[in-house]
Formats: C-alpha cells, sequence, structure tokens
C-alpha cells in the first residue's frame, strides 16, 4: 500500500479526497499531499508531507466527531 492510498482510506469516510502535489522543484524528494472536499472541491487543508496529513485527518476527524457530524 502506498502513502497516498493509505490516506484516501483514512479521508474516506470523512468526505475528503487526498491528492498528491507535484512541484517542479526536483530536489525535493518528500512526497507532500493535500486533502479536497468531494462536493465542494475547495482545498480544506495546507500542502503537508505524509505524517503531518495524517495528524490533520486524526484532528479533522477528532473535530467532526466533538460536533457529533460522523
Amino acid at each position: 500500500m502506498t502513502e497516498l492510498e493509505a490516506l484516501q482510506n483514512a479521508a474516506k469516510d470523512l468526505g475528503l479526497q487526498i491528492h498528491e502535489y507535484n512541484t517542479t522543484d526536483k530536489r525535493k524528494t518528500v512526497k507532500k499531499y493535500f486533502a479536497v472536499e468531494e462536493n465542494a472541491h475547495a482545498r480544506s487543508s495546507p500542502i503537508l508531507d505524509y505524517v503531518q496529513l495524517n495528524h490533520f485527518l486524526l484532528g479533522y476527524r477528532s473535530a467532526l466527531k466533538t460536533m457529533q457530524l460522523i
């Protein structure tokens, strides 16, 4: 399973899609990702690496549970 697949699995039930951020700088080796809401087509997260986006998704899930939306 790739990083992108793991993030997509974590975001599926939150109504988010994960996209890989493509940069033109070939010196950067760390892949970056961002989350987009499925219906709004607006970016929901900043551009983050795998670990940071995973933490963002955990916090997003916690916030939705607190607001009792999921």
